[in-house]
């Protein structure tokens, strides 16, 4: 999807979004929103699933370069523990309409968001060896480390239900989800690299190293399996909303965000 098309579906958007108040005495809120974003409160069930996506890969990748040097070695075993960290922001600005009015509690909202999402896991590796033909052994012991770094355009369509909204300070629980621009597929990247030494009885204790980079696109291009042209996002967030004066209120939520994303923001009422 082309930042034109993007273009177009938000003004889309804004049609079907004004068409009910030619019917009803709704109001419009515009605002912006800052968050910032982690996988880390998933803690050992995001380890578990990154350990379990990245092994296969990094072990193929090792054994390929080590059988460059060595085509006899076989691998007899390979295990791996890794750990993670993960971090990222996210920038939007939108507009929501309350068919209901001021006094109104459900509201429809259409934002465009700016994410940058990295996710860094980091392995420590050990691999046994066998040479096939004449049975002598080898170690490979070594480290990896890889980054994924999402960076998204997106057009959000999400509702929201406000909890008492006469109140000053009052909850409301927002849902909702869109797409990227296929844009997303060529900025996003994934890369690794590792190290370690290869020994064994025949062989004098060396470094094998490699590493590589690649877009979304490249591995879109290149894979078996038939991936979309764009990401998905699904929001699932509780929130606070405060009333500084008549039209201007400021929000701060926390919740699902394609991973989790606290976040504060700033709305005019008009």
């Amino acid at each position: 999807m082309t930042a034109r098309r993007l273009v177009i579906i938000f003004s889309l958007s804004v049609l079907l979004v004004t068409a009910p108040t030619l019917v009803a005495q709704g109001h419009f809120e515009f605002g912006g929103h800052y968050g910032r974003w982690s996988l880390n409160l998933l803690g050992n069930l995001a380890k578990d699933a990154l350990n379990d996506a990245t092994k296969d890969e990094i072990q193929d990748r090792i054994l390929t370069d080590i059988q460059d040097s060595y085509p006899g070695l076989t691998l007899t075993s390979y295990d791996q523990t890794l750990d993670f960290d993960s971090r990222g922001d996210d920038f939007g600005f939108g507009f929501r309409f309350y068919p209901g009015g001021h006094r109104g509690s459900f509201s429809l909202g259409v934002s465009v968001e700016k994410s940058t999402f990295k996710v860094l896991p980091s392995v420590a590796s050990l691999m046994l060896l066998q040479d096939s033909g004449t049975l002598e052994t080898a170690i490979f012991n070594g480290t990896a480390e890889a980054s994924a770094i999402i960076e998204a355009m997106s057009l959000l369509l999400t509702f929201r239900w406000d909890i008492f909204p006469s109140a000053i300070v009052h909850p409301y629980i927002t849902f909702g989800g869109g797409i990227s621009t296929a844009k997303a597929l060529d900025d996003s990247i994934l890369a690794y690299t590792y190290s370690g030494d290869l020994t064994g009885d025949a062989i004098p204790t060396e470094t094998v190293s490699g590493a590589d980079s690649k877009t979304l696109r490249e591995l879109k291009d290149e894979s078996d399996t038939k991936l979309p042209n764009f990401l998905p996002f699904i929001q699932l967030n509780l929130g606070l909303k405060a009333r500084l004066t008549k039209n201007i209120h400021i929000l701060v939520d926390a919740g699902v965000f394609d991973g989790f994303m606290i976040s504060g923001g700033l709305a005019v009422r008009l």
